[in-house]
């Protein structure tokens, strides 16, 4: 009888065991589900701020095993960050540049910049007796406008202005000059004419 009991206390025994893995394995299974359904902070994330996007993570990630895996990475990291904190303060990094603004020539100075001279407007007017210039310069100081007549050409320059104009066989000499308001007006003789300055 002894041995009858101690084999079924040794069949309850292992009938315990059977019945206890059975439980084990049944909670394993439970807790695998569960760790499925369950969406990682991402997932959470994501469909806070766009609801069903969520579903969409969490399809992407059964179908996909890389995909799980950066969702996995990402989730460690914003863990380990709210666990540990952020790391220190902003780096902020400060400087001087000395790069020149202006490209540098050979020499190593800094090439000049050249403005391109204007063509200030210009007309013509020829009458009897002269030939009356009228030319728009708008900025130019009176002290800075050079005019100069060579072989029937007259060169007007002021400021950043330069026109030469062909006029002419018939002049002679400028033999007047007003200047107001940005507009120059100039009186070249002809002819007989050429020497008088009113």
């Amino acid at each position: 009888m002894g041995s009858e009991r101690r084999k079924k206390g040794a069949g309850k025994t292992e009938e315990d065991r059977e019945e206890k893995i059975r439980k084990l394995e049944k909670r394993i299974d439970e807790l695998e589900k569960k760790k499925e359904e369950e969406t990682g902070i991402v997932g959470d994330v994501v469909s806070q701020f766009i609801p069903g996007l969520g579903s969409i993570v969490k399809t992407l990630e059964k179908s996909s095993p890389e995909f799980r895996k950066r969702i996995a990475e990402t989730d460690a990291e914003i863990k380990h960050r709210l666990e540990t904190g952020w790391n220190g303060k902003p780096e902020v990094k400060y400087g001087v540049s000395i790069k020149p603004l202006v490209p540098e020539s050979e020499e190593g100075m800094p090439e000049e910049v050249k403005v391109p001279e204007k063509e200030p407007i210009v007309d013509v007017f020829e009458e009897n007796d002269y030939i009356t210039v009228i030319a728009e310069l708008p900025g130019a100081e009176e002290k800075d406008i050079k005019t100069e007549l060579k072989e029937n050409v007259l060169r007007i320059s002021a400021g950043g202005y330069t026109k030469s104009i062909a006029l002419p066989k018939t002049a002679k000499s400028i033999v007047g000059r007003t200047y107001k308001n940005g507009i120059l007006q100039l009186k070249i003789g002809k002819g007989k004419h050429a020497g008088q300055y009113r």
